[in-house]
């Protein structure tokens, strides 16, 4: 079985190295590569194969966030996991946003490390508990308030809380439809649905709503 394929970038040499190291110990996974820029990240990609990158926010010339667009762009096979020090919930918003998969702290455990890199190579999103909690208190600015309000007195249906599971886990559309068989359009309106209900009107509502009622694992 292929291994993981992971590029690292960090413009801390050391701390890309160490973390170089005990990537490569995990059975499964392997560092392809360790860069310490954006730029170098996007040369990297035309003759390297990779899976994931794991990417730190503050970079120079080209910040994690700006990255994470450039690759998405231009390869959007490969899935991009923030490994920062940083937990505020404006970086968390613009990493999702941008496109990244995931989101974790530097002061994640092996353990934690291994489930996040295989969780993310298998196509759903992982964030480390520090980086749900913030999430959480992200505000909306389309609403007056500053928040995206989402209502609690509308009870959703089991089938509302499949979809909502797999939304929030990023299978698209199509994926649902034949997990659950049914039709790709059902699941549209189904996803409109449970944005109607909660009141929402982005996937970020979406998310906050499965987080706070337990449904991402």
């Amino acid at each position: 079985m292929q291994k993981i394929r992971v590029l690292i970038a960090d413009d801390h040499v050391i701390v890309a190295e160490s973390l170089g190291f005990l990537i490569d110990t995990i059975n499964g996974i392997e560092v392809v590569g360790i860069k310490n820029s954006g730029l170098q990240v996007l040369k990297f990609l035309e003759s390297e194969e990779t899976d994931i990158i794991l990417i730190d926010y503050h970079m120079p010339l080209m910040n994690g966030i700006e990255t994470t667009m450039r690759v998405r762009e231009k390869y959007p096979d490969v899935r991009i996991m923030l490994l920062t020090m940083s937990e505020e919930p404006a970086i968390i918003k613009e990493a999702l946003t941008a496109g990244a998969s995931g989101y974790i702290v530097k002061k994640i455990e092996k353990a934690e490390l291994e489930t996040a890199i295989k969780t993310v190579a298998s196509g759903k999103k992982y964030l480390s508990d520090e980086a749900v909690m913030r999430l959480a208190e992200i505000p909306n600015l389309n609403t007056p308030s500053g928040r995206e309000e989402i209502s609690e007195n509308i009870p959703i249906t089991p089938r509302e809380i499949e979809i909502l599971k797999l939304i929030v886990q990023e299978f698209s559309n199509a994926e649902i439809a034949q997990k659950i068989y049914i039709s790709p359009t059902t699941v549209e309106t189904h996803r409109r649905n449970l944005m109607k209900k909660l009141g929402v009107n982005t996937a970020l509502g979406l998310y906050k709503y499965a987080m706070k009622h337990g449904l991402i694992d």
